[in-house]
């Protein structure tokens, strides 16, 4: 952000009083050494409303330039496009043809230089920022490629070495040739482990061959085992041929269709298990009946309107359903299905709440006042080279550009204040 200077059409002495309109019509600026130069003709009414016309063509100048100025401090137009805007109004002031403070505008004009050539340097040191970060990014994704060249982790350094390329992709270009030097040395890095992982997945075609009989002589076993009435010596079957499954290793493709018939086999045998049990087990229905009450209390508590109540009311919710105790198999899924869903709201919730806080704005604002304090502190060092060389010319030009940035810097900082 930047200062505007007040507007000399808002000072104790109005832009009208700059001018006077001579009685055949001339109008006439005074101009700061005293003199007065002929700035257009008045022949519609009044000398008053005559230099109140040319009063306007001023302000509009003044808003033309306090309008660039703020643009650039937004960083919603380029330095170039500012620089335009001055050179237009400077051309104004040659040739001028409005009645106003002229030493005011110049000054104006003189900010906006200010601000325009701190613009500037800004832009220069943050490209030469953007082109030193570009180049650590991609040495890092090289180092990072040439250290995945032996991994053994298939398939997520498959993912990795993709997303390495688009995120190469996205990285500002600056440097051709190193940039290509750069990028020979991931391609070398990946081709190594492609040449890996084709020959590791080749070995593995004869293990799953393998894998894949076992399994099926392990699901016919476990389709056997499904109509057994005796719980707990079956229980202890399916565990041994859990324990052998895993062992067998993967089966490709079918290893998905296999599982889901040996699940199956095991869901028979354990659903008709678990009906006996239940009836059998009436602590479990009360823990049931004491879960099924406290999951009616914890989804009054949606939609979350009060985060801080809804989460204590939730906490209390969860110590009381941990006390309640086991329920039966088949109602485990359903109500801590339910259960979930308002943890997964209440969550939600805190994390919107968060998300409404903007430290990257904070961090904006903050950095913005610290290149204006080094714009202040590098003309204050040229003020005091120009005192030093005795130039009055060069100590002028130094204090009036010093003022300019004191001023935007004491915007910026008042703005930053209100962010933190």
């Amino acid at each position: 952000m930047t200062s505007t200077p007040p507007s000399p059409l808002s000072s104790a002495a109005p832009a009208t009083s700059f001018g006077e309109v001579g009685p055949d019509g001339t109008v006439f600026l005074r101009l700061p050494d005293g003199s007065q130069r002929e700035v257009g003709q008045w022949a519609a009414g009044d000398s008053q409303a005559g230099l109140e016309f040319f009063a306007r063509k001023y302000a509009d100048l003044v808003t033309e330039i306090d309008v660039a100025a703020k643009r650039l401090a937004d960083d919603r137009s380029t330095p170039a496009q500012a620089a335009t805007i001055v050179e237009r109004v400077r051309k104004s002031v040659l040739e001028p043809a409005f009645v106003g403070d002229m030493a005011a505008l110049v000054a104006r004009i003189g900010q906006l230089e200010v601000l325009i050539n701190v613009k500037k340097e800004s832009l220069a040191e943050a490209k030469e920022s953007q082109k030193k970060s570009a180049l650590e990014a991609r040495e890092k994704l090289v180092a990072e490629s040439e250290k995945l060249a032996g991994s053994k982790s298939w398939k997520v350094t498959t993912e990795r070495f993709t997303a390495i390329v688009e995120e190469w992709k996205a990285i500002p270009r600056f440097d051709r040739a190193k940039e290509n030097e750069l990028w020979k040395q991931i391609s070398t890095a990946r081709t190594t482990f492609d040449k890996a992982r084709r020959a590791h997945y080749s070995e593995l075609d004869a293990a799953r061959t393998q894998a894949k009989e076992a399994k099926e002589k392990l699901v016919k076993k476990a389709q056997e085992l499904s109509s057994s009435k005796d719980w707990q010596k079956t229980t202890v079957e399916y565990r041994k041929l859990l324990d052998q499954w895993k062992k067998a290793g993967r089966a490709g493709k079918a290893d998905d269709k296999l599982w889901d018939r040996f699940r199956a086999a095991q869901d028979v045998f354990f659903s008709a298990r678990n009906e006996v049990f239940a009836e059998q087990n009436e602590e479990e229905k009360k823990a049931l009946q004491v879960k099924e009450g406290l999951l009616a209390e914890a989804e009054k508590l949606l939609p979350v309107k009060d985060l801080g109540a809804a989460k204590k009311a939730l906490r209390s919710i969860q110590d009381r359903w941990d006390k309640a105790g086991r329920v039966p198999r088949n109602d485990v899924r359903r109500i801590e299905a339910r259960l979930k869903k308002v943890e997964d709201e209440v969550r939600a919730s805190e994390s919107a709440k968060w998300k409404t806080k903007n430290p990257e704005l904070q961090g904006r604002a903050n950095d913005t006042v610290t290149r204006f304090r080094e714009a202040v502190e590098k003309r204050e060092r040229a003020l005091q080279r120009a005192k030093d060389s005795g130039d009055a010319g060069a100590i002028s030009k130094a204090e009036s550009e010093l003022d300019g940035a004191k001023a935007m810097l004491a915007v910026a900082e008042q703005a930053s204040s209100k962010l933190n």
